[in-house]
């Protein structure tokens, strides 16, 4: 059968979509945070922030209900006590309907006090955790029910042509040779001064959708003063403004090779 260009360009759009979901159920979660209190919904967002986690928030346990029904977290974190309306009532309630309870909920409490701990185990709860709590406790408890990538440090080598666009309106090419969540190093003879914003083009792979984002130059490595002789002439790239797909896709890019 011969094809025809449209049906040629079907069918990547076709590929893209695939590729699309799949980067997506591979990588991204959710959170439910359930908290009057800013406190701990300002340390969960700063503990998730390189997971690449998408956060929901909820201040008492019949919102967290109505948000689990419509939205389907991964993962829930919900206070004990709360003025419009407490945590164990809640889980108990999800825990209850054959169509939620499968959702993890962590309840949160005050102090290791007996009666508080009680309540979270009659609650149906599937694990609490008690103040303080700790960065490293919210991970790690985290990760009994999650999987998360963990590659915000990890880079992987790569040779892509990119199209880079200065807040000045200049334009010049260059290439990635290496790249992580978190930037990317960009060889070039045109080698912008540290600071400098920049608007990225390029893909991962030749059968892949272009990434456009935003980056800072983190660092140089001029031809007469290499900081790093491993590496030609450019620039050490920060990404400041980059969409959450392309981040996944990084991330499957870093991990797998795609």
């Amino acid at each position: 059968m011969m094809l025809t260009q449209g049906s040629v360009g079907n069918s990547k759009e076709r590929e893209s979509s695939v590729y699309t979901k799949n980067i997506l159920f591979m990588y991204s979660k959710n959170i439910l945070i359930v908290d009057d209190m800013p406190l701990f919904l300002k340390m969960a967002e700063d503990v998730f922030r390189r997971e690449q986690v998408d956060i929901m928030k909820a201040n008492c346990g019949p919102e967290a209900v109505e948000i689990i029904k419509e939205e389907n977290p991964d993962l829930v974190f919900m206070s004990l006590d709360m003025d419009g309306g407490n945590g164990d009532d809640a889980c108990r309630a999800i825990k209850n309907d054959d169509d939620l309870k499968t959702t993890p909920i962590i309840l949160l409490t005050k102090g290791d006090n007996p009666d508080e701990v009680e309540r979270c185990r009659e609650a149906g709860c599937d694990d609490f955790i008690c103040e303080p709590i700790t960065r490293e406790i919210l991970l790690n408890t985290s990760s009994k029910f999650v999987k998360f990538p963990r590659w915000s440090g990890k880079r992987a080598k790569i040779d892509a042509h990119v199209r880079c666009g200065t807040t000045a309106g200049g334009h010049f090419e260059g290439a990635l040779s290496d790249i992580s969540v978190g930037g990317a190093f960009l060889e070039s003879e045109d080698v912008r001064p540290v600071g400098s914003e920049l608007h990225l083009n390029f893909s991962l792979k030749e059968d892949l959708p272009p990434i456009v984002c935003k980056g800072r130059v983190a660092w140089t490595n001029r031809k007469k003063n290499l900081k790093k002789s491993y590496a030609l002439p450019g620039m050490g790239i920060e990404f400041t403004d980059i969409k959450k797909l392309d981040i996944l896709s990084v991330q499957s890019f870093v991990s797998k090779g795609l």
